[in-house]
């Protein structure tokens, strides 16, 4: 017995002796032959004169171009809105008198069409819908994890706004032409921060100044073309469905919604740029 164990001692010996001598042959290759580099996230870059130069006039070029054309912009905008909400029946239309800023604001409607409050059945339904809504997020583990807390954000606030329509709906401020407005200026106002936002982590990138103009061209681009559309939606929503929806989609798919745009977007920049960028 003694002998047995003494032989599968040795064995056992001999199989450590073997695998540590050959994962130390391949630890050494891997030293010697493969040159393994940090991923991009974490490893220092070095910003050149060159592009600390990009990341201090580009966004003042484009800010100052995003300045001087903000009339054109806007009015782009609002006749954006009014074609299509002749298509799909809503009552806009533009003001007779200029406001702050030289320009003719969108009107909607008269009195009751510019703030259609919402019913008792309205009421009733959307609390039912939002009580069903935050128990289905206590549910939510694992994969869905992710969705339980934006969920339950929009509960909360939409129960706030059911507990102030069914008190006092009639002290409600907003009209939906306001509303509107300042989505606009919400959108404007990311678009002129947009710039500033890729300085700090796009134009110092070693790549090309035509790339880096291009894709700021294109997210500027997508911007334009998502806020007058962004604005007709959330119309459309509060003239079927009353003003009760209007502080969710304010807050929640107002500045918020635009600032998570500007991420993906960015993060498609980026992750489009080679790997020789951060060198």
């Amino acid at each position: 017995m003694s002998t047995r164990a003494n032989s599968v001692s040795a064995q056992a010996r001999e199989h450590d002796r073997v695998f540590h001598a050959a994962f130390d042959a391949a630890r050494r290759a891997r030293a010697l032959r493969v040159k393994v580099r940090p991923h991009r996230a974490i490893t220092p870059l070095r910003v050149t004169p060159y592009l600390a130069a990009q990341a201090i006039v580009l966004p003042l070029l484009l800010c100052g171009l995003l300045l001087w054309f903000r009339p054109l912009l806007f009015e782009f905008w609002r006749n954006c809105i009014l074609f299509w909400s002749t298509r799909l029946d809503i009552p806009f239309s533009l003001a007779v008198r200029v406001n702050e800023a030289g320009q003719y604001p969108l009107l909607m409607g008269v009195d009751t069409a510019a703030t259609p409050l919402p019913g008792t059945a309205t009421l009733v339904v959307t609390a039912l819908v939002t009580l069903a809504a935050f128990a289905l997020s206590l549910r939510m583990k694992d994969a869905r994890l992710p969705l339980k807390y934006p969920l339950r954000i929009v509960c909360v606030l939409q129960s706030v706004a059911l507990l102030y329509f069914w008190l006092s709906p009639s002290a409600f401020p907003y009209s939906i032409a306001r509303h509107s407005e300042e989505l606009m200026t919400i959108g404007y106002a990311v678009m002129l921060a947009t710039p500033v936002m890729l300085a700090v982590g796009y134009y110092i990138l070693n790549q090309g100044l035509a790339v880096k103009l291009l894709n700021t061209a294109l997210i500027l681009g997508f911007f334009t073309i998502l806020i007058p559309h962004q604005v007709l939606a959330q119309a459309f929503i509060m003239q079927h469905l009353s003003v009760l929806f209007m502080p969710v989609l304010y807050i929640c798919f107002g500045a918020v919604f635009d600032a998570l745009i500007f991420v993906a977007l960015y993060s498609w920049a980026v992750s489009n740029a080679p790997a020789r960028a951060t060198l």
